[in-house]
């Protein structure tokens, strides 16, 4: 971690401009950079998921069990990886098994524009609208099916629905395949009939690039078929056979439960903390992507506490003192922001941003305090306001 950690300072120092010293976790934090340790085990979870959908022919599928294998010495990585997920059932994880499709062979076309197409055939008319449905931790599609057999005879209409399984194991996405899989054989050995297969997912369309998903044509269809997707997700309704769990949502379960979290070391960062009790998170994209790299410079000396006033450079041994010149206090961010009688001409425009939180920090520099609901969100104006005064100053300007 050491050699990439170094990599990772460097680019956040790039990006928002703090000092050399400030530690790697707190710049990234600012930076809103993953750190290494967070990326490498969000690459282990996916890799060690992706070697359980191999098929069983693979070396690599055959070896996970000889992985698992308690060793007293001798511990491979993978062992270790293999441990932090030995609580998510892999084995019965779907099987993506690779094939080829010639760039010849005839594909049936997708319409994603909800165009009408000509009918261009002689024949019957069949309709099929797939929908699924994610509720009550359960997972299932419905379907409905409109058909219109030759010569203008009557109209069939049939439904039904099948429980997939639980919301652990299945996704919505996954359901509207299995939906189109099930009528895609269920089709197979109709003659005569020009087959439509409908679905307002247009994620699903789009990956199997045979599907209609026209909303405006057949919008009873489809709201029949999310009925019966609905009825499906019932309280009490339970899955007819057993399909293997979905990838995605076994990926997205390990990585929310296995993967560390991003949070600043407990004994790193002091000053950064409190002023953002929020640390690390998106808002610091808020702060610094629409500054220069002057302002996100000044922006980042306050955030972190590591400045260019004497409480910080005394202590790095640069000045003898950590007395502000003004003779009153010790020079910190908060005495420079809030109590400098200095520079109190300068200060006009950052008091004006609020009435009842002058002095706050926290506020000043878009920080979250403890006492802040979940509905915060960075005062930008608060921000720029003391950006300008720090400049306008010229205390923070290297010498």
């Amino acid at each position: 971690m050491g050699p990439i950690n170094r990599v990772q300072r460097v680019g956040a120092q790039a990006i928002v401009g703090a000092f050399l010293t400030v530690a790697t976790s707190v710049a990234e934090a600012e930076a809103h950079i993953a750190t290494a340790r967070h990326r490498f085990w969000r690459r282990a979870v996916k890799m060690w998921t992706d070697m359980h959908t191999l098929p069983e022919t693979n070396p690599l599928r055959r070896g996970t069990d000889r992985i698992r294998k308690f060793r007293r010495y001798h511990r491979s990585p993978l062992y270790h990886v293999a441990d932090a997920l030995k609580h998510f059932d892999m084995e019965t994880l779907e099987t993506i098994n690779p094939f080829t499709l010639a760039p010849w062979d005839e594909r049936v076309q997708a319409n994603v524009d909800g165009q009408d197409e000509p009918q261009t055939e002689a024949g019957g008319l069949m309709q099929i609208a797939l929908s699924s449905s994610a509720r009550n931790e359960l997972v299932g599609f419905g379907v409905a099916s409109e058909k219109q057999p030759p010569r203008n005879r009557k109209l069939k209409l049939k439904t039904f629905s099948t429980t997939l399984g639980a919301r652990a194991e299945q996704n919505p996405f996954s359901a509207e395949l299995a939906a189109m899989a099930h009528v895609l054989k269920m089709v197979v050995g109709i003659k005569d009939y020009k087959i439509t297969l409908l679905t307002s997912n247009k994620a699903a369309a789009l990956t199997l690039r045979n599907l209609d998903d026209s909303l405006a044509r057949s919008c009873k269809l489809l709201g029949l078929a999310k009925e019966q997707a609905r009825a499906a997700t019932q309280e009490d309704a339970l899955p007819q056979e057993r399909v293997p769990r979905m990838k995605s949502t076994t990926l997205n379960i390990a990585r929310s439960q296995a993967v560390p979290s991003s949070e600043l070391p407990e004994n790193i960062g002091r000053h950064a903390k409190r002023v953002d009790a929020a640390l690390p998170g998106k808002h610091t994209r808020q702060l610094y992507d629409r500054l220069m790299w002057k302002e996100a410079s000044v922006l980042a000396q306050l955030r972190t506490g590591m400045a260019r006033l004497n409480g910080y450079l005394n202590q790095i041994n640069v000045v003898e003192t950590d007395q502000c010149d003004c003779g009153q206090a010790r020079e910190t961010v908060e005495h420079f922001l809030f109590r400098c009688r200095k520079w109190t001409a300068h200060r006009t425009e950052l008091l004006e941003c609020t009435q009842t939180r002058r002095g706050n920090i926290s506020f000043a520099l878009g920080g979250k305090q403890s006492s802040d609901d979940q509905k915060w969100t960075p005062n930008l104006e608060a921000v720029q306001a003391s950006i300008r005064f720090a400049i306008t100053t010229g205390r923070l300007k290297a010498t």
